[in-house]
This record gives C-alpha cells, sequence and structure tokens, in this order.
C-alpha cells in the first residue's frame, strides 16, 4: 500500500475531508509566488484541529532559513518540503538544526542522466518528490520508467506531476514508488479540491476500489 500527500491545501474542510479519506501527509504552500499560498494563521489553525496521524508539511522554494525555522515552530511542522534550488548542504542544516524530515523536489526530464541531479541528496533528504511529467501536444503523460529508476538511490519516493485518479494504477504498477503526491490533478477549482477524486485517489493509491 502506497503513501498518499495531498497537497496545496488552501483551506480546512479540504484539509479535514483529506484527512477522514485517509491521506498520510498534507502540504500547504508558503511560497510566495505560489496562488495556493497560505498564511501561518490559517495553518496553524488547520493543524490545531486535526488528529496527531496525519503529518502536515510546509513546502517552501529558496526561503531564508531563519524564516523557515520560525513558520516551523510557529505551525508545530515536523515536515519541510523544498521546491527550489536548495543545496544537499542545505537540506542537511534544516534537517538537523530544526529536528525536521526533508521532502526535496526534483523535476525530472529526459533520460537516466537526470537522476544524476538527485544522487548529492542521499543523506541530505528524507523523501523525494519527482515530477516525471511531461506534455505530448496537449496531453500530460508520465514517464514512471524513469521514476521506476530512483527507488535505486535508497530514498522513499513520492511521485507527483498533475497526477489524477486515472493515473494511479498505471504509477503503481510500473514504479512501485513509497508513495503518490496528488494537487492539480484533484482539484474542482483553484485553492478547492474535488471530493470524489481526492477520495478514488486516496482509495486507488491505498489499494482499494
Amino acid at each position: 500500500m502506497a503513501k498518499v500527500k495531498i497537497c496545496g491545501l488552501a483551506n480546512y474542510n479540504d484539509a479535514l475531508d483529506a484527512t477522514n479519506l485517509g491521506a498520510d501527509f498534507l502540504g500547504f504552500h508558503f511560497i510566495k509566488e505560489s496562488p495556493k499560498k497560505v498564511s501561518e494563521k490559517l495553518v496553524i489553525d488547520i493543524v490545531s484541529k486535526l488528529p496527531p496521524f496525519v503529518t502536515p508539511v510546509g513546502v517552501f522554494v529558496n526561503e531564508d532559513q531563519k524564516i523557515i525555522s520560525k513558520i516551523v515552530k510557529k505551525c508545530g511542522l515536523k515536515n519541510v518540503q523544498f521546491n527550489g534550488d536548495e543545496t544537499p548542504e542545505f537540506c542537511k542544516a534544516v534537517q538537523e538544526g530544526l529536528g525536521v524530515k526533508v521532502f526535496k523536489f526534483f523535476k525530472l526530464e529526459g533520460d537516466e542522466s537526470a537522476l544524476l541531479k538527485m544522487q548529492p541528496y542521499t543523506g541530505n533528504a528524507d523523501y523525494f518528490v519527482i515530477d516525471v511529467s511531461y506534455l505530448d501536444g496537449e496531453t500530460a503523460k508520465y514517464n514512471f520508467e524513469l521514476a521506476s529508476k530512483a527507488a535505486g538511490l535508497k530514498i522513499p519516493v513520492f511521485i507527483t506531476g498533475s497526477i489524477t485518479p486515472e493515473d494511479v494504477e498505471s504509477a503503481l504498477e510500473t514504479a512501485a514508488p513509497f508513495g503518490l503526491d496528488a494537487d492539480t490533478g484533484i482539484e474542482r477549482l483553484p485553492k478547492r479540491k474535488d471530493y470524489d477524486k481526492m477520495n478514488a485517489f486516496i482509495r486507488y493509491t491505498h489499494g482499494l476500489r
């Protein structure tokens, strides 16, 4: 059974629905340019109302370590995700300095050489989040074969990239990842998840129908 991470959450109801449906991780954007950016106050309120078995993740891009530290402590976060150009040394410093687990995001394009940029982060991150999507005309497709080779790096891998419930079976069969990460692929509106899509995504990823 693969883990489920629901990212880009921007309101309490979606976070509660994701929790009740069985999501393992909830991602909140603290990214200045993100249309799904959330405030510290909102995340504090959401996290305070959620059961302890669900794990919130603060998502950052090239943010100052002092600001990350402030947000992590105020919001009571035990996990952070870095979607920018953060170095392995930076990831390690945050991991050890704040006592958090680190997710590191990579957009993988091309052949297996794309995996080389992930190797220095082995031992400096706890999870990899990899986007293996690409456009074939206007259709989103996925290089799940490339994702399967990331497992050789011996760090748990989440696959992401506008994945929909219809993509889950292929992702699991081809890549056998530690988990799947959904965001735009299960949206109803910007900042709002589609309950039925989220339910299907979580059920399928957990091996249920």
